[in-house]
């Protein structure tokens, strides 16, 4: 098709429009890689230039990966979904220690354990390292009840990682490798950092705070080893990546013919475990075993993001169209590179796009029912009315620095929903959305980026 003679093209005009200093792209089609793309730099000090087999981190998109790992295991009757976690792990504790002994699999898996995981601390570089974060994790709140609803617990899936190896008798590395990365043949895949020596990778670059389009590589190249299974190491090429999500279109099977996943398990992950509130980021209606459940005007799609210091990755497969498209970059105005080739793609090739978000209402809602502080373990939103306005701060608590530009306000789309205003094209995609009303018509949740917030004041 027309699009796809144009790829290259296409794509390194919108990389250099969206500031992105490298980035690669690759689609599958009725089981094969049809187009790859690459433009711009993997690390711009060095200059050296991204190509088709660059490889990347893909941040989150690593949960599917080890919600696979998971379900392989639930495959050979090894794991049960809704066991206690503490089943496999006695030694698991948190803040709460009803949660500890309760908490199944399948609530980690799909978000809803109510544990407030963005749980980074340092646990060192060795092969325990995902099981010293874990033994760290014993004052981690929890924001609710298991299965009340969702938010995102980055935490819950070290967790994962960490009955993966118990069960395996292996490290986590060396289970990607032996039961995802070799048998589907990914040759740019790894997730220890050393063996990045081996290939042309990625650096991640972020923005500079005098200079908006100026981006400079990162100081620091990963996050906590220990969150490795959530997605702190796993790193790969576009194409390796479509190689794991053929297997999902194939009914658990590798391109060779490996049955890697049980069919029935492959369906059992996109079944829909919790509903999402309307308008959530990405057009996620549901959410599955790991995967984002999306619906794009009647089509169905499922994929996940990721995002680490400074890369981003975007995956989505639509299983009636056996297609599936995959994008790295790391830096820049990702999203918004994201919006313009995913949205031009999957018109032409599925005829198909992303839901653009309703306009604000005309008549905005009462503000100071919404105003006050909400938190979770790594942020506090302070929401106030000025001027007839409703005002934004998030406060980053490691640092105690605001992380949004002063004079940001929402403006609500509907009741529950909000966008941000701040001039940053990139933050003003973010929508808050709030839930759990009390009896003075209140809120007590406020969910930005996926994560929960409970409100602390009014």
């Amino acid at each position: 098709m027309a699009i796809l003679k144009e790829l290259d093209k296409l794509f390194r005009s919108q990389v250099k429009k969206h500031h992105v200093p490298g980035a690669s792209l690759a689609v599958l089609r009725n089981g094969r890689i049809v187009a790859t793309a690459a433009a711009g730099v993997v690390n711009l000090d060095t200059q050296v230039k991204t190509t088709p087999d660059s490889a990347f981190q893909i941040g989150s998109i690593s949960k599917p990966l080890t919600g696979t790992l998971i379900m392989q295991l639930v495959d050979e009757g090894a794991l049960s979904l809704d066991e206690p976690v503490s089943t496999y792990l006695p030694e698991f504790r948190i803040a709460r220690y009803d949660v500890s002994q309760s908490v199944t699999i399948r609530q980690l898996l799909s978000h809803t354990s109510g544990i407030d995981g963005d749980f980074f601390v340092d646990s060192g570089r060795g092969d325990d390292a995902i099981a010293r974060l874990v033994d760290k994790s014993t004052m981690v709140p929890s924001l609710f009840n298991p299965g009340a609803m969702m938010s995102y617990c980055n935490l819950g899936y070290a967790v994962l990682g960490r009955v993966i190896e118990v069960l395996r008798g292996k490290s986590y590395d060396q289970v990607l490798l032996q039961y995802l990365f070799n048998p589907l043949g990914m040759k740019q895949a790894f997730s220890r950092p050393e063996d990045s020596l081996r290939f042309s990778c990625a650096v991640g670059h972020v923005q500079s705070t005098r200079k908006p389009d100026t981006w400079y590589v990162s100081r620091t190249p990963y996050l906590t080893f220990g969150q490795k299974a959530a997605g702190s190491t796993p790193t790969m090429s576009a194409s390796d990546l479509l190689s794991f999500a053929q297997m999902h279109l194939n009914k658990g099977k590798s391109r060779s013919g490996e049955q890697i996943l049980k069919s029935a398990s492959v369906k059992a992950m996109l079944k829909p475990q919790v509903k999402m509130q309307k308008h959530s980021p990405n057009a996620i209606g549901n959410w599955g075993l790991s995967w984002f459940l999306m619906n794009y005007n009647g089509e169905k799609l499922f994929g996940h993001d990721g995002a680490t210091i400074g890369q981003f990755a975007f995956l989505r497969i639509l299983p009636e169209k056996n297609m599936a498209i995959a994008m790295l970059t790391n830096g820049g105005d990702a999203k918004g590179l994201y919006k313009a080739m995913f949205d031009e793609l999957l018109g032409s090739l599925a005829k198909v796009t992303e839901p653009e978000l309703p306009v604000p209402a005309d008549r905005q809602p009462n503000l100071d029912t919404y105003a006050g502080s909400y938190e979770n373990i790594q942020s506090r939103i302070d929401l106030s009315v000025k001027n007839g306005r409703l005002m934004i701060d998030v406060v980053h608590k490691d640092s105690g620095i605001s992380t949004i530009p002063a004079d940001t306000s929402l403006t609500f789309i509907d009741k529950h929903t909000a966008r941000m205003n701040s001039g940053n094209p990139i933050l003003d995609r973010t929508t808050a959305l709030f839930s759990g009303y009390d009896g003075q018509d209140k809120p007590e949740y406020l969910q930005t980026g996926l994560r929960q917030h409970l409100r602390t004041s009014s």
